[in-house]
């Protein structure tokens, strides 16, 4: 019997690839499904219109811009308002969801107003918990909710330590109330679960960031230089790019990169204009296209740096599994996460230390052995198949039941 989800977002589907798989296959499933989330700016809202293109949902944008002024400014004053006063109203749900995103209270104002009948309610990212506990609490409607990313863990410019009491408080009062939580890394649920008094193991899944494998195609490569691969929403400071690429250019005789993503243009005056003769860049696109394109490669580079922020210690990003998928060899740092995932892995790839010596070595190490990291490519692409999202959505039909 077909139901009616609801998926909520802070963001849309173009920049969170693990719900618009979730979503479609709902869709798939001949569920009706309404999805709320935003209106960016920039080049996901371009993309977005491919992205939901032949999708049979129910689309509705809020706008996170200034435009309409009147509701960006409000939303503004009730983040500011709560924060302010956050000290005094510390075991509040609605003040520290308010002081976390004003995404929540835009969500939380719209949600009310919302007179559908609905069969389940999904929430991915933070912003949304609130507003899905609240609107799940006042129609009866069972609640999931899913932890993508670590958030008490990620780096937070203001309020650091209020912040971080917030999202922690949000988590361990909300999370024990969903029908189901699920968790994008074993890491995440581990540390996560350290957050709750009362939960049961059973009700809190690892989906992991698998694609369709459909969406990836094998492919030889047999030219003169390894082709390096690097992919992400943004090419901008920060990401992990500043520590290898001078590490690349060493080899750039024998190796060529390609970045993939929105290019910051002070990014490339200031840094990335300099490695043009190996750097190629190319513009974002659709999940779909770029996972058929990563065929083309040798080497994905998976280069979090757990320095960022503890967050990026303990996830596993979209990246590694697309390259996972794609049978490339994957360069990764030494993150938690990743050393866990080619410990399971270690035919697909190689985790190079934080310093430059050991990045180096590796690099030397890929050189050598590429004769056989182009030969067992197949091998790679055929194994990783048993990791699809073809298997990992069967846990979603167990917990949409």
């Amino acid at each position: 019997m077909p139901k009616n989800f609801l998926f909520i977002s802070p963001a849309n589907l173009t920049t969170n690839p693990r719900l618009a798989k979730e979503l479609k296959f709902a869709v798939k499933q001949g569920h009706i499904v309404d999805f709320v989330g935003f209106k960016l700016g920039g080049w996901s809202d371009e993309v977005e219109r491919e992205t939901i293109s032949g999708i049979h949902a129910n689309f509705h944008y809020l706008s996170a811009l200034r435009k309409p002024f009147f509701k960006w400014f409000f939303a503004s004053l009730i983040e500011k308002l709560s924060q302010i006063i956050y000290p005094f109203f510390k075991n509040s749900l609605k003040i520290c969801a308010y002081a976390h995103s004003k995404r929540s209270f835009l969500l939380h104002n719209y949600l009310k107003k919302n007179k559908n009948k609905y069969d389940l309610i999904i929430a991915h990212v933070l912003p949304t918990i609130y507003p899905a506990y609240k609107f799940a609490k006042k129609t009866k409607t069972p609640f999931i909710f899913d932890v993508e990313d670590y958030h008490p863990g990620e780096h937070i410019d203001k309020d650091a330590e209020n912040e971080k009491k917030r999202r922690e408080f949000l988590m361990s009062e909300l999370l024990p109330k969903a029908h189901y939580v699920t968790y994008a890394s074993p890491l995440i649920r581990e540390y996560t679960l350290k957050l709750l008094k009362n939960y049961s193991e059973k009700t809190h899944l690892v989906i992991n960031n698998c694609f369709s494998q459909n969406e990836f195609q094998f492919k030889e490569n047999n030219t003169e230089k390894i082709k390096f691969v690097w992919f992400s929403q943004n090419i901008a400071h920060g990401r992990g790019l500043e520590l290898i690429l001078p590490e690349i250019e060493k080899f750039k005789d024998k190796i060529e990169v390609t970045l993939i993503g929105n290019l910051y243009r002070d990014f490339y005056n200031s840094f990335l204009k300099k490695y043009g003769d190996f750097v190629k860049i190319v513009p974002p696109m659709p999940q779909k296209q770029l996972n058929l394109k990563l065929s083309e490669f040798d080497v994905g580079l998976a280069i979090e740096l757990k320095t960022a922020d503890f967050n990026r210690d303990i996830c596993l990003t979209n990246k590694i599994w697309a390259y996972f998928q794609a049978g490339l060899y994957i360069f990764a740092t030494d993150t938690k996460a990743q050393q866990l995932f080619l410990q399971e892995h270690p035919e697909h790839g190689i985790v190079a230390l934080n310093h430059l010596n050991d990045v180096e070595r590796k690099l030397v190490m890929i050189i050598q052995k590429i004769d056989k990291i182009r030969g067992d490519k197949q091998k790679r692409f055929e194994e990783a198949k048993k990791f699809s999202w073809e298997v990992e959505r069967q846990k979603l039909l167990k917990i949409w039941q």
